[in-house]
């Protein structure tokens, strides 16, 4: 399996501030994708190719948030799990649910929302296995 070199890992920014704006960003952008009308006719058609995209987005807020969760030091690892996937899972509903307000999409898909979930779970884990791996470095 495939491993960053750990100078990699020592690269990413340490202060829990950085996390959670990069997490409201990631949102902000996310609601910005969800107002507008995808141009559907670009490209080949892939099926499901959008629950792909889905599951990416949302691992990269998970990872985001459990940066966040993680540097401020003060909740177990269990806690920060639930959290994180509780919000990304929350979220994706609001995503769903506002893209069915936006004319063109079409909103309110439960195969859109698991793959939200099943990302932000995916970002989780992989903040915990990176930062497990650099406190076994240090």
């Amino acid at each position: 399996m495939f491993q960053f070199p750990d100078w990699c890992y020592r690269k990413l920014p340490s202060l829990a501030i950085f996390w959670l704006i990069a997490w409201f960003a990631w949102y902000a952008v996310l609601w910005y994708l969800s107002s507008g009308n995808p141009d559907i006719n670009s490209g080949p058609k892939i099926p499901h190719f959008d629950k792909v995209v889905h599951f990416g987005y949302f691992m990269i807020g998970g990872f985001c948030l459990a940066n966040f969760l993680t540097l401020k030091n003060t909740l177990s690892w269990k806690h920060i799990f639930i959290i994180v996937v509780l919000a990304g899972s929350i979220l994706g509903a609001i995503d769903e649910y506002h893209q069915s307000f936006t004319p063109g999409r079409n909103g309110n898909d439960v195969g859109d929302w698991s793959a939200d979930t099943l990302g932000t779970l995916a970002g989780c884990y992989y903040c915990f296995c990176m930062w497990r791996r650099i406190k076994k470095t240090i």
